[in-house]
């Protein structure tokens, strides 16, 4: 398999992944919102970048493994892509708007890959 191909793969894996692991930790974030209040909406979107942030961190990490080298570009990668699947699904939705919080949700979802990435090469196989 060629090394494209198997990037492609690997970041498609951690895309997935990735988009699980922040389904589950908004189901989380919705479960402390029941038990403990409501929190004001300036804080609950930073929140969602760090869950953003946190769910790019895993699912690079799970790309580099897959690719099993070149694991800032898996995670760089990875967490592009779970921003260019969440920003037409905004869209649909029309909550897409410019504003300083997409550049922090965007900073978070390419560190997060980026970092995520880097740990999986680093970790023992």
């Amino acid at each position: 398999m060629s090394d494209r191909k198997k990037l492609i793969k690997a970041t498609a894996t951690g895309l997935l992944c990735g988009i699980l692991t922040n389904v589950i930790l908004m189901c989380l974030l919705a479960l402390a919102l029941t038990k403990a209040g409501l929190l004001p909406p300036d804080i609950l979107g930073y929140v969602m970048a760090g869950i953003l942030g946190a769910g790019a961190l895993v699912g690079g990490f799970i790309a580099a493994k897959i690719n099993r080298g070149a694991g800032l570009v898996a995670g760089a990668f990875t967490g592009c892509a779970m921003l260019c699947v969440l920003i037409p699904a905004a869209a649909l939705r029309g909550t897409a708007d410019l504003t300083a919080l997409f550049f922090v949700k965007a900073a978070a979802a390419l560190i997060g890959g980026a970092v995520g990435g880097i740990l999986g090469i680093r970790g023992r196989s």
